[in-house]
């Protein structure tokens, strides 16, 4: 099992499709580049992947379902960048999932419900974005989390 650790290099273009072959990979961490385009869906391949860092490109497009699949992941970060659409409610499928940061990114529509699901977490950032609706109350025990921003709140009980 492996690490692929890239951030902070200045790298641009797009993510290329093919790491989703890099099944071995335990730690994927390409932020803080210039990278472009959308999140390839091959990402989702990487089912031994705990850790995704995609934070702080130019990352464009929806977060792709496919990473629902990704069941070992604790953490998942892509903040700062320019993804938009709706928060895949295939996430909730990440049952150990730790760190959830999706701030700074263009996201609209409904806090999915099924994230209420996601019992591990201990952060879930989600502001900067343009979400509706409210956040499942079962995401209120989150303790770092971001619903005193603008924008956000719990669904009553």
């Amino acid at each position: 099992l492996g690490t692929l650790e890239l951030g902070y290099n200045n790298l641009s273009g797009n993510i290329p499709s093919e790491l989703g072959n890099l099944t071995n990979l335990t730690v994927l961490g390409l932020g803080d580049n210039r990278l472009e385009g959308s999140i390839p869906s091959d990402l989702g391949k990487l089912t031994n992947l705990e850790s995704l860092g995609l934070s702080e490109n130019r990352l464009s497009g929806p977060i792709p379902s496919e990473l629902g699949d990704l069941s070992r992941l604790t953490y998942l970060n892509l903040h700062s960048n320019q993804l938009e659409g709706e928060i895949p409610p295939e996430l909730s499928n990440l049952f150990d999932l730790e760190h959830l940061l999706l701030n700074n990114n263009q996201l609209t529509g409904d806090i999915p419900s099924e994230l209420g699901d996601l019992t591990n977490l201990e952060r879930l950032h989600l502001h900067d974005n343009q979400l509706t609706g409210c956040a499942p109350d079962a995401l209120r025990d989150v303790p770092d989390n971001d619903f005193g921003e603008p924008g956000l709140r719990f669904c009553p009980p």
